[in-house]
């Protein structure tokens, strides 16, 4: 057995999750009496749900909570937007600021964006307290943040000194980004809330609440390429920094910790996104040709910068087939025990349901499913809107004269979606919402049209990102040489 898969505990087997094609799961709940609550609408995420793309918490009008809440007719409390991006450095801004030029403009460029943002961005948090959100979605976090950092465990770890001048990215951003969202989640007594303790103490109690986690727990193996499986110390904060990707097991628990946190909520019904597998965005990319054991995954996945030509296995950082179908394969742990969560949780009587976004992903991964030519029955080509014709999950590529030559559903991080990509996510919650016998006024259809001409990195590409991708990937050998 290959060594990610025995160290996760793992078996390799060719078969595939299929989606979810009733989000009830076959498990009738009688209908109960609507009551009047405060909050029509509430969400509990990750960077999926801050609405994070082009590395940076910016334009948060545009994730999909807030387009669900759009079409919902209702307001959506979250954190506002200000500062030239977002933080830590939006990329988009970045190649708008300095792409297009002769190389030493370029950096000149972008290191005066990026202390630009560093000045609008780096300050310490101001006094305790501030509204309550909605939206609390914190990047970065996995199931263990959300169930013990708060605001002040958040605090405490923005630090400013001397020695972190020499970076000029935004300290401790993660942390800021925390304190940001839940400094105003506090008790009665002033004590600092967790993002499941918060959502359980909006007054009034909550109409519908969204849940989407776990994709932290397995995205630090695509990010630093390579699979730690998690060990004893998973519940602890600092320890489960040196795992990459957790055990089924381990996830389970961790999921059943949330769920009865969940349980806990006001709400007259839960909405469950499924984990996305987090090898298919395209901060990895697949090389070799297809892996003989499983047609579904090349044989290596290196940067995104590396091409057939340069990339050399035995020098360069990637993950193995095997390793990223070790790490699809816990994912599809992850997601059968959400819907056994879900699942007993119907049969209780609670009216949780599941949005299966996962899939939708499976559906949309153009390399895996069309270039490798081994796209699984089960996952049928996804429906793109008209207004999105022509955009895929490819990592985004643009001329020198501005023209999208790839991509446009990934941003330039190559993890999280752009804001047309986040439509088709705030499309499966509202389908499932309407479903669930939820009103929407302004009807229950996002306006894909109105949405790809606010999406400025799609309506109006910044030039150069492929000359810009292939620099990259020349200092990265020229890295590798010296080295």
């Amino acid at each position: 057995m290959p060594t990610a898969a025995s160290d996760l505990g793992l078996t390799l087997t060719t078969a595939v999750r299929p989606p979810v094609q009733d989000p009830t799961l076959g498990v009738d709940v009688p209908p109960r009496p609507p009551r009047p609550r405060t909050h029509r609408f509430a969400a509990v995420g990750d960077s999926l749900t801050q609405g994070f793309k082009h590395y940076a918490v910016h334009d948060r009008a545009l994730s999909w909570p807030a387009l669900v809440a759009d079409l919902l007719g209702v307001p959506f409390a979250r954190p506002q937007d200000d500062g030239p991006g977002g933080y830590p450095l939006n990329l988009e801004f970045l190649a708008r600021r300095a792409l297009g030029r002769p190389l030493v403009p370029t950096l000149v460029g972008g290191l005066r964006y990026a202390l630009e943002v560093q000045r609008a961005y780096e300050r310490p948090p101001g006094a305790r307290g501030g509204p309550r959100y909605e939206d609390l979605a914190v990047w970065g976090w996995d199931l263990r943040d959300h169930l013990a950092r708060t605001a002040d465990t958040e605090r405490a770890r923005v630090r400013s000194g001397w020695w972190h001048r020499l970076n000029p990215l935004v300290q401790a951003p993660n942390a800021r980004a925390a304190v940001e969202v839940l400094d105003g989640s506090r008790s009665v007594t002033g004590e600092a809330l967790t993002s499941l303790r918060a959502v359980r103490d909006l007054d009034g109690g909550v109409e519908s609440l969204c849940v989407w986690l776990g994709a932290n727990n397995a995205l630090r193996s695509v990010v630093q390429l390579r699979v730690v499986a998690s060990g004893p110390r998973f519940r602890e904060l600092d320890a489960k920094d040196a795992y990459t990707v957790w055990t089924v097991p381990d996830f389970t628990a961790e999921l059943a910790e949330v769920a009865r946190a969940v349980a806990d909520v006001d709400t007259d019904r839960v909405l469950w996104g499924t984990v996305p597998h987090v090898t298919i965005p395209p901060i990895v990319h697949g090389l070799g040709g297809p892996l003989p054991e499983c047609g579904r995954y090349f044989r290596w996945y290196g940067r995104p910068w590396a091409t057939e030509e340069t990339f050399d296995p035995d020098r360069d950082g990637h993950l193995t087939g095997f390793d990223a179908w070790a790490v699809d394969q816990a994912i599809d742990g992850y997601n059968r025990a959400l819907l056994d969560v879900v699942g007993a949780a119907r049969e209780q009587g609670r009216d949780w349901r599941v949005v299966d976004v996962g899939a939708m992903l499976d559906r949309l991964a153009v390399r895996r499913n069309d270039e490798l030519g081994a796209r699984p029955p089960e996952f049928a080509p996804y429906p793109l809107p008209d207004a999105l014709r022509g955009l895929d999950t490819r990592f985004p590529a643009t001329d020198d004269a501005g023209r999208l030559l790839a991509g446009g559903l990934i941003g330039l991080d190559g993890l999280h979606p752009t804001s047309c990509g986040y439509g088709l996510v705030a499309q499966e919650f509202a389908a499932v919402l309407a479903g669930a016998g939820v009103d929407f006024p302004r009807g229950d259809r996002i306006d894909f049209d109105e949405l790809r001409r606010r999406d400025t990195f799609v309506s109006d590409p910044p030039a150069g990102v492929a000359a810009a991708l292939r620099t990259i990937g020349r200092v990265d050998r020229l890295t590798r040489v010296l080295r």
